[in-house]
């Protein structure tokens, strides 16, 4: 078993099982060429450090017409940045500084840009809290997160950067605009993924409980962004309803009492 489970290992893993294999975006090993491909299956594409949290290292890039290939997100340190380069080896340059020298800025991984995106255009994603009681996998809560102004051109969505939590009702019926029927479907769904998820990299990086990122396509697909092996419970806490963080601070003291 691995210390930490990397964004690479946890995609083997979950692109491994049937069960969850049709949930997640494409996803490769960061190579330039790899990311050249990408770039032409795709308008955009996220090139993540394998090892990093918060949202930091991750980048959105893509390719304008004039051939210019321009990115923004947050670097290692959590900066944002926002530039545009000639070449896809000035980005490559940009991500290892180093290289010239015989060091890496440790290992990146490409996946396919999903656009998941309220009705007004703003990026969003859903976490579900999953936790294990007496044997079994149970879902301790969902939220929604939007994020805010300086979100909106990298989708990068993060309790520590500006979104706004709020329930995943709130989120589906009047930010997405979809009917109580598909609202139903799509809860269910993420319910289920999520249980599937949690058995997957139990194998591997057991934990007594995980939080599930997800977005959702535009045809209102779920899709698997990363399992967080170490989740907080925040965004729960920020919600006008605090009954979800109720009923997962009540599930890990009778975890902790078994």
């Amino acid at each position: 078993m691995s210390d930490l489970l990397g964004k690479w290992e946890q995609n083997l893993l979950l692109q491994n099982n049937p069960l969850t294999s049709k949930w997640i975006p494409e996803t490769t090993n960061y190579t330039i060429k790899d990311l050249s491909n990408f770039l032409n299956c795709y308008d955009y594409v996220y090139v993540k450090h394998n090892t990093s949290g918060q949202g930091r290292a991750i980048f959105k890039i893509h390719k304008q017409k004039d051939g210019q290939y321009c990115f923004n997100g947050y670097t290692i340190q959590g900066e944002p940045i926002n530039k545009c380069v000639a070449t896809i080896k000035d980005f490559h340059e940009f991500l290892h500084p180093l290289e010239k020298f015989g060091r890496l800025s440790g290992n990146y991984i490409i996946q396919e840009g999903i656009k998941s995106l309220t009705h007004s255009g703003q990026p969003f994603c859903i976490r579900v809290h999953v936790q294990k009681l007496k044997g079994e996998w149970v879902i301790g809560g969902i939220n929604g997160k939007i994020g805010k102004t300086e979100t909106k051109d990298n989708g990068i969505i993060n309790s520590k950067r500006a979104v706004q939590v709020i329930s995943i009702d709130e989120l589906l019926s009047l930010h997405s605009q979809i009917t109580e029927k598909k609202k139903k479907e799509v809860i269910k769904h993420l319910e289920e993924i999520s249980i599937a998820a949690a058995e997957v990299i139990s194998t591997q990086y057991p934990c007594r409980e995980y939080g599930i990122d997800f977005g959702l396509n535009q045809n209102g697909k779920p899709i698997l962004f990363e399992v967080n092996t170490t989740p907080g419970i925040n965004g729960f806490g920020q919600m006008e309803n605090k009954s979800m963080w109720k009923r997962i601070v009540e599930i890990r003291k009778l975890q902790s009492e078994n």
